[in-house]
């Protein structure tokens, strides 16, 4: 599911607006935005779900041992696994099939692997959750004691598929004493309208073009067209 799909843009977001403002209490209203971020990430992938909440709940443990534990080899030894069982899990599923291609390449033998289709959005909420317990080792910010509030800081559907990746400083007010007002609301709604016209109209158009007039042989391309090729796909990327 994509932020400018027709799901997305009247099923999704409509039905998660009203469940959230059925809601008074800030508790219901965090269960209301979990739940809707763990249905928005299964619409993609359901399977990996499992892996999202590994990772979160691996985290959440280790940035209470780094906690209880500051200034002990305890401590020290949390943050230290948190940084390779997160890098272990990426490295996995984005490097394992091009290691073993290039190891039977170069000793001329034929060990087995699978190729897995990367899990949507790993990047961004691995390392967030790392991100954390870095901070946390740091003493930049307390751990979080709700599994429940960090798993929301992880799988916000909002930034959970494109980014950007979020301290957990940079949320962790918003998590604890969210306040909602009518023009809070309405900027929001202004900026999502903006960012969607623009990925629309500008970006979807532009890579068109731009695949249009680049996918073919460059070198029979004139230069301008290049040049004008290569304009859109930076407007694209933008």
């Amino acid at each position: 599911m994509v932020f400018s799909s027709m799901i997305f843009l009247y099923g999704f977001l409509p039905l998660h607006i009203l469940a959230y403002f059925a809601f008074k209490k800030q508790t219901y209203r965090d269960a209301v935005l979990l739940i809707s971020s763990m249905i928005f990430y299964a619409w993609g992938e359901p399977v990996w779900i499992s892996l999202l909440l590994f990772s979160g709940l691996t985290d959440y443990v280790h940035g209470l041992i780094v906690e209880k534990y500051r200034g002990a080899w305890q401590s020290k030894a949390a943050l230290i696994s948190s940084i390779v069982l997160n890098l272990f899990i990426l490295g996995f599923f984005k490097y394992s099939a091009f290691l073993i291609q290039n190891v039977n390449a170069l000793l001329q033998v034929n060990l087995p692997y699978r190729e897995f289709a990367l899990p949507i959005g790993i990047s961004f909420y691995t390392f967030q959750t790392m991100s954390y317990v870095i901070d946390v080792y740091r003493g930049e910010v307390p751990a979080q004691k709700s599994p429940w509030k960090f798993l929301l800081y992880v799988s916000l559907f909002h930034q959970l598929v494109a980014g950007p990746i979020v301290r957990y400083s940079d949320i962790a007010h918003d998590i604890e004493h969210r306040h909602l007002s009518i023009s809070r609301f309405s900027e929001g709604i202004t900026r999502f309208v903006l960012g969607l016209s623009k990925k629309v109209i500008l970006a979807n158009t532009a890579g068109e073009i731009s695949e249009l007039l680049l996918q073919g042989d460059i070198q029979e391309l004139p230069v301008l067209g290049a040049w004008f090729g290569i304009s859109l796909f930076a407007l694209l990327i933008y």
